[in-house]
């Protein structure tokens, strides 16, 4: 029953997003995150002292009323974020494509074409790249994360990229589809600014010691297929800007200390990326360093 009335919930909303023009969905949206970050206290206190860091890292207010500002303007982002998912679906992806400018295209579509790894992290919209990728020919497989209720999970995947260039798989059975697709020169994203699994790779994060994943990595030197960092922001209602940075370190010939390398690397270009805009990087609505407690269940 449960489910039953979750799955109407979300048909809903969907429906709803769908339907409403894009001022007032966007709107609405906003509306939604301002009362979010009103009435969720706990999840308010861990995103403004995510921001808090990251603010202190890059010499920006780290208190008061301009991190409260910005803690308030991750919230409704992140709305933003839930909004697309719902209503972007709907459009091709040859709109989709239009959405998305990308600096130097032509120069990275040729490294795409032979295959990549792409390491992306939770900012912004990165969704609408891969219809922009879809647009110009491209393919790529993306892992999913198998999120609770099966439900939620069912009904993302579905308004996701599915279908749209992208091939997405559950994380738990990811490994075997990513390797055989960069064998055969396509391509793979992995959100990388989060280690869901544990035992990743440890990094300093703005100035705070954190962990990676290894995988993107790990993946680039197992396949030779290079290893880019992207980050795609959002830019205005329906309008996304995104952006490489091509992850090139001097092999050791030690696979260990390469991937720690590489995995250090692409720290520095997520720093870069989150700095531009950090109220659009959602991964702080989690816990992203250990010491730093009180993550909302």
């Amino acid at each position: 029953m449960r489910g039953l009335l979750l799955r109407a919930a979300l048909n809903a909303a969907d429906l709803v997003a769908r339907m409403l023009p894009r001022a007032a969905a966007y709107a609405l949206a906003d509306l939604a995150g301002r009362a979010w970050y009103r009435f969720a206290p706990a999840r308010r206190a861990l995103v403004t002292a995510n921001l808090g860091r990251v603010t202190t890292a890059i010499g920006r207010p780290a208190q008061g009323p301009a991190l409260r500002r910005l803690a308030r303007r991750a919230f409704t982002e992140h709305a933003r974020y839930y909004l697309e998912v719902l209503r972007v679906p709907h459009y091709s992806v040859e709109r989709i494509g239009e959405m998305v400018s990308a600096d130097e295209w032509d120069d990275w579509e040729k490294v795409f074409r032979g295959g990549a790894v792409i390491a992306t992290l939770h900012l912004g919209n990165f969704e609408p790249y891969g219809s922009f990728l879809a647009a110009h020919g491209l393919e790529a497989v993306v892992p999913v994360e198998e999120i609770e209720p099966p439900e939620l999970y069912e009904f993302l995947v579905a308004r996701r990229a599915t279908g749209r260039g992208v091939e997405m798989v559950p994380l738990s059975r990811a490994r075997r589809p990513m390797i055989a697709a960069l064998r055969r020169g396509g391509m793979v994203g992995l959100a990388a600014d989060r280690d869901l699994a544990g035992g990743g790779q440890p990094v300093t994060l703005f100035g705070h010691v954190t962990t990676l994943p290894s995988g993107p990595a790990s993946m680039a030197l197992m396949t030779g297929r290079p290893l880019v960092a992207a980050a795609c922001w959002r830019i205005g209602p329906e309008r996304f800007h995104a952006r490489g940075w091509l992850i090139a370190v001097e092999p050791s010939g030690n696979r260990r200390a390469d991937v720690a390398s590489m995995t250090d690397a692409m720290a520095r270009r997520f720093e870069e990326a989150i700095s531009a805009t950090p109220e659009q990087w959602f991964a702080c609505f989690q816990q992203i360093w250990p010491d730093l407690d009180g993550s909302p269940s």
